[in-house]
C-alpha cells in the first residue's frame, strides 16, 4: 500500500461518516445570550454598532454582547452548568481588563474521570518521553479526553466570534446529559478551553489593536503583550492538538488551510494530514447551513486569489497547492501558526459578513437571518461545533500524531518526505535541524542580561535549556562555563529553530506573503549573541538542565576609580541609565571613544558618572539589580569630551494613538507621550516645549496644518532633538526644509521584508552605534535605505555590499531594478538641521518595529540622549 493510500485509508471513512452527519443542520444553542445584558453598562463599541456597518444594509445585524456583560454572563452560565464549567481570569489586558477563560470538563461519571486521568498521565510524559505517551495512549485506546482550544476576539473589531463562543459554551454547559448526543460525546471525551475575549481593549474601543496599539495576532513569537502571554500560557498548559482562532472577515468564510511558503520548522506532513480532513468536516457543516467556504491552499492561484469563472489562473495554471500563495504559514507570529510549533493543528477562521448572497454555497440563496452579522456568527458557530465533533471522533489518532510530533523532536529525527498528491509539489520546505544552539556567556557575549532574557523566553515556552558545567571548545572557539546550550533533541525543536535561527532567503521561491515580516529571529534581532552548531557536529559538552536563568554578577569594577562608565550596549543598559538619571544621579554623555582603567576602549555614547562614595554605592546597587557593570576610570584614563545629562529625555511620538513605538520607548524607561499632527495643530497652547526629543515615522504636516508646521520649526530652532525612522522619518525633514540632500527609498510590496546585514561605519567613535559590532543585523519592513545624505552629516551604518547574500540574511527581497541603489547605501545617519540648532538621527529601518528588534533599542537610547543637547 502506498504512503498516500495508507493516509487516506485512515481518514476517509471517518470523514465520510462525519460529513453524512453534518449535512443535517446543527442543533441550535439552547438559549441565546442576548439582551438585556447583565452588568454595569459602560461605553462599548460592540454593543453600539449601527445597522449595516458592513454593506450599508441592516439585514443580518444584531447587538453584540458588550465587554461589560461577558463576565457576568459567563458566571450565569456556570451557575447553571452543574459543575461542568469553570470561569477564571487568566490575566489582564494592556489597559487592565479581565481576560476570561472558560473550561468545560465534565467529571460527573466514573468513565469521564478515568478518561481525564488518562490524558493527565499522557500529559505528564508528552514532552519528555512521548514514546511512553504513545504507549499509554495505546493502552487507554479511545478512553481518553482530548484538550481543545477556541479563542475569539483577538482583533477587537471582529465581533461575532465572541458571541458564537458564548453560544457554544452555553450549549455545552447547560444541555442536560442525554438530551443531545453531540454534547454527550464532547463532554465524555474532551476538555474544551475557551479564551473568550482575547482583546477586550479593542472590543470596547472598536479597534483591531489592543490598548498598547499592538496587533496581537503578530505578537505570538515576541510575546510582548499581556494578552499574548495569557494565551500562550493556556496553550503550554493544555497542549491542545487543535486550536481555532476566530476572526473576520472573508467572503465566503475562510478556514485556514495555508498556502506556501511553509515554515521550515513545523512538522508539515502531520499538520497537513489533520488540517485538510478537519476542514472537510468544517466545509460540510457550513454547507449544511447554506454557507460557503474558502480554502486557500485548495482554491487559490499564485496571485493570492481564486481563479475567474474559467477555473484557470491568470498565468494559465490550475489553482491548488502547487501554485497557491497569499495565505501562508511562514511566520510563527500568528496564533494558529504558533500552535503548529507547540501542538499540532490549528486554523484561523475568517468569518463571512455580507448583506448580499456572497456568503452562500454557490448556486443557493441565503435567507435574511443568515446574512450579515447573523451569518458571521452562524459561520463561527458551525466551524467551532464541527471541529469539536471531528476532533472528538478522531481523538485517539490525533493525540497519537501529536505525540509523534514530539517524539521526532526528542530524537532529533531526520525530516520526512512530504507530502501525498496533490501536496507533493514544491511543498517540502522542512529543512534539517542543527545539533544545538549555544548562547555564550562571558567573553564573546555582547550582553549577558539579554542572554538571560532570551533564556527566560525559551523556558516560558517549554524549551529545554542546559548550562555548561565547565569550559568547552568547539570549532576553534572556547566557551566559558555557564554558557547556555539548547539541544535539538527535544519536543520543542521546531520552536527553538524558528526563534533562534536567522531564517531563510525565500526570494527565489515565492512572489508574495500574506503579511510581513518574511524573517524573524530572537537570536539575531534581540540583544544576545547566539551560535548555531550544525547537524552532525561532534558536540558533547557536559551540561546540567536549568529551570531558570543564571543569577549574574554586576556592580562597579573593583579597584581605585576617579569615574565610572556605563556602556549603552543593550536595552538593560538603557533602562539602568534612565533609572539612575531619573533618581538624580549625576551623569555625562561621552562624545567620543575613550580608554578604561583596565585597558579596553569604551565607545562614544557611553555615560560617565562621578566616583564619590555616595554615587559609587548607588551605581553598585544598580549594577547588582540589573546585572550590568560600571567600568572604572582613573586619572590615567583620559576622559573624552562630555556633555551633562540633566534629565531623562522626554519624548513625543508624532502619532494619533498608542502604538508599538510608544510602548517600546516607555518600556525602555523614557517619559513618552503621543500626539497627532492634527492635535499639534489644534492645541490651544504649543505642547512641544514640554519635550526634548521627537520620535517620528510619519510625513511632515501639510500646509493645511500651518500651526503645526510653525510649532515644529520653533521646536527645532530652539534645539529640540529628532529621531526618525523609515521613508517618512527621512522625508519629514526634507518636507519641512529642515535639512537638504536627505532622501530615502524602499522596496515595498507583497511582503518584501527581511533581516539585513549592516556595517558599523561609525565604529566606536559614533555616539549612536558606538557599542555595536563591526557588522550586525536588523529587520526591515519594507527594505529601506538612504540615497542622499547631507555632506555635514555622519554615516553610522551602511548596508553591506554585493553579493546580495551579504545584504539579505533571510526574507523576501530580490535584487531587482528597484533595489539597484541599495548595496553599500547608508541606513543610519546623524547630524544637525540646516540652521545648526537641532541634533537629528535617521534610521532607514524602524528600531522599534513591533517590539521585535531589541538589539536595536540601544541605538535608540544613545540617539535620544545625544539629541537632547
Amino acid at each position: 500500500m502506498s504512503r498516500r493510500s495508507r493516509l487516506l485509508s485512515r481518514i476517509v471513512p471517518v470523514v465520510l461518516t462525519l460529513i453524512a452527519a453534518l449535512l443535517t443542520p446543527l442543533n441550535a444553542a439552547r438559549a441565546d445570550v442576548a439582551p438585556p445584558w447583565c452588568g454595569t453598562p459602560a461605553p462599548d463599541a460592540a454593543a453600539n454598532l449601527p445597522d449595516g456597518t458592513r454593506g450599508g444594509d441592516p439585514v443580518g445585524s444584531f447587538p453584540h454582547i458588550p465587554y461589560y456583560a461577558i463576565g457576568c454572563s459567563l458566571d450565569g452560565i456556570a451557575a447553571r452548568s452543574n459543575g461542568r464549567m469553570t470561569v477564571q481570569v487568566a490575566g489582564k489586558s494592556a489597559l487592565g481588563r479581565d481576560l476570561y477563560v472558560v473550561t468545560i470538563n465534565a467529571l460527573d461519571t466514573v468513565q469521564q474521570r478515568r478518561d481525564f486521568q488518562a490524558w493527565q498521565q499522557i500529559r505528564k510524559v508528552a514532552l519528555e518521553d512521548p514514546a511512553e505517551g504513545q504507549a499509554l495512549l495505546a493502552r487507554h485506546g479511545a478512553d481518553v479526553k482530548i484538550p481543545l482550544f477556541i479563542q475569539a476576539g483577538i482583533h477587537g473589531n471582529e465581533y461575532e466570534g465572541v458571541d458564537a463562543s458564548l453560544q457554544v459554551i452555553e450549549r455545552l454547559a447547560t444541555t442536560p446529559y442525554g438530551a443531545d448526543s453531540d454534547v454527550d460525546a464532547i463532554l465524555d471525551h474532551a476538555v474544551v478551553v475557551f479564551n473568550v475575549i482575547q482583546n477586550p481593549d479593542g472590543r470596547v474601543a472598536g479597534t483591531r489593536t489592543n490598548g498598547n496599539g499592538f496587533d496581537l495576532n503578530r505578537d505570538y513569537l515576541t510575546q510582548s503583550q499581556p494578552e499574548t502571554l495569557a494565551s500562550v500560557g493556556l496553550m503550554q498548559e493544555w497542549l491542545p492538538p487543535d486550536v481555532l482562532d476566530l476572526h473576520g472577515y472573508v467572503t465566503p468564510t475562510l478556514v485556514e488551510a495555508t498556502t506556501k511558503p511553509h515554515n521550515p520548522s513545523i512538522e508539515y506532513d502531520l499538520w497537513l494530514k489533520w488540517n485538510q480532513s478537519r476542514i472537510d468536516a468544517n466545509e460540510a457543516a457550513l454547507a449544511a447551513v447554506g454557507l460557503g467556504i474558502t480554502r486557500p491552499i485548495n482554491d487559490w492561484c499564485a496571485d493570492g486569489d481564486a481563479p475567474g469563472p474559467s477555473g484557470i489562473c491568470a498565468d494559465g495554471s490550475l489553482p491548488g497547492p502547487a501554485v497557491a500563495e497569499g495565505w501562508d504559514d511562514w511566520g510563527p507570529f500568528y496564533t494558529a501558526l504558533y500552535v503548529q510549533h507547540v501542538g499540532l493543528n490549528g486554523s484561523t477562521v475568517e468569518m463571512c459578513n455580507q448583506v448580499t448572497n456572497a456568503c452562500a454555497v454557490s448556486g443557493t440563496t441565503l435567507p435574511a437571518e443568515k446574512r450579515g452579522r447573523l451569518g458571521s456568527r452562524l459561520a463561527q458557530y458551525a466551524v467551532s461545533w464541527s471541529t469539536l465533533r471531528y476532533d472528538v471522533a478522531n481523538r485517539h489518532d490525533l493525540l497519537f500524531d501529536q505525540l509523534e510530533f514530539y517524539r521526532r523532536g526528542v530524537v532529533n529525527a531526520p525530516r520526512p518526505d512530504c507530502c501525498p498528491p496533490p501536496f507533493d509539489e514544491a511543498n517540502n520546505w522542512m529543512h534539517e535541524y542543527p545539533t544545538a544552539y549555544v548562547i555564550p556567556m562571558g567573553e564573546g557575549q555582547r550582553s549577558e542580561p539579554e542572554a538571560n532574557r532570551l533564556v527566560d523566553w525559551l523556558l516560558a515556552n517549554g524549551v529545554v535549556v542546559e548550562e555548561a558545567k565547565q569550559e568547552f571548545a568547539y570549532d576553534g572557539r572556547t566557551y566559558p562555563k555557564g554558557s547556555y546550550i539548547i539541544p535539538m533533541t527535544q519536543a520543542r525543536r521546531g520552536l527553538v529553530d524558528t526563534a533562534l535561527g536567522i531564517g531563510v532567503d525565500i526570494s527565489d521561491e515565492i512572489n508574495q506573503l500574506y503579511a510581513p515580516p518574511a524573517a524573524w529571529s530572537h537570536g539575531f534581532l534581540w540583544g544576545a549573541d547566539v551560535v548555531l552548531i550544525p547537524r552532525g557536529s561532534a558536540f558533547a559538552p557536559q551540561t546540567n538542565r536549568v529551570t531558570r536563568s543564571s543569577h549574574l554578577l554586576g556592580g562597579v569594577e573593583p579597584g581605585p576609580a576617579d569615574h565610572y562608565a556605563l556602556v549603552i550596549d543593550s536595552p538593560t543598559a538603557v533602562r539602568t541609565l534612565n533609572q539612575l538619571v531619573a533618581d538624580g544621579v549625576s551623569a555625562r554623555l561621552a562624545m567620543s571613544s575613550f580608554g578604561s582603567a583596565t585597558g579596553g576602549t569604551l565607545p562614544a555614547g557611553s555615560v560617565v558618572f562621578p566616583a564619590d562614595s555616595a554615587t559609587k554605592v548607588r551605581l553598585a546597587a544598580a549594577g547588582r539589580a540589573n546585572d550590568v557593570w560600571f567600568h572604572r576610570l582613573t586619572a590615567a584614563s583620559a576622559l573624552p569630551p562630555l556633555e551633562a545629562i540633566d534629565r531623562v529625555p522626554r519624548i513625543l511620538v508624532l502619532t494619533g494613538s498608542a502604538n508599538q513605538d510608544v510602548w517600546s520607548l516607555r518600556n525602555l524607561g523614557f517619559p513618552t507621550d503621543f500626539l497627532s499632527l492634527t492635535g499639534l495643530n489644534s492645541a490651544p497652547a504649543d505642547p512641544l516645549p514640554a519635550y526634548d526629543v521627537i520620535w517620528n515615522t510619519g510625513a511632515y504636516p501639510t500646509a493645511a496644518n500651518a500651526t503645526a508646521q510653525a510649532r515644529l520649526q520653533t521646536f527645532f530652532a530652539a534645539g529640540g532633538g529628532y529621531l526618525g525612522a523609515g521613508m517618512n522619518g527621512a522625508g519629514f525633514l526634507a518636507g519641512g526644509s529642515l535639512v537638504g540632500d536627505l532622501m530615502a527609498t524602499s522596496r515595498p510590496g507583497s511582503g518584501r521584508s527581511g533581516i539585513v546585514y549592516w556595517n558599523n561605519e561609525g565604529g566606536t567613535a559614533s555616539p549612536i552605534v558606538g557599542a555595536f559590532p563591526a557588522r550586525d543585523t536588523a529587520i526591515m519592513d519594507p527594505p529601506t535605505w538612504l540615497t542622499a545624505v547631507p555632506p555635514s552629516w555622519t554615516v553610522d551604518g551602511r548596508l553591506s555590499g554585493l553579493p546580495w547574500s551579504n545584504i539579505l540574511a533571510a526574507g523576501l527581497w530580490k535584487p531587482d531594478e528597484q533595489s539597484a541603489s541599495a548595496p553599500n547605501s547608508p541606513v543610519i545617519v546623524h547630524g544637525r538641521n540646516t540652521a545648526g540648532t537641532a541634533r537629528m538621527t535617521v534610521f532607514a529601518m524602524n528600531p522599534l518595529y513591533r517590539a521585535d528588534p531589541e538589539r536595536e533599542w540601544a541605538m535608540v537610547g544613545t540617539a535620544a540622549y545625544w539629541a537632547d543637547q
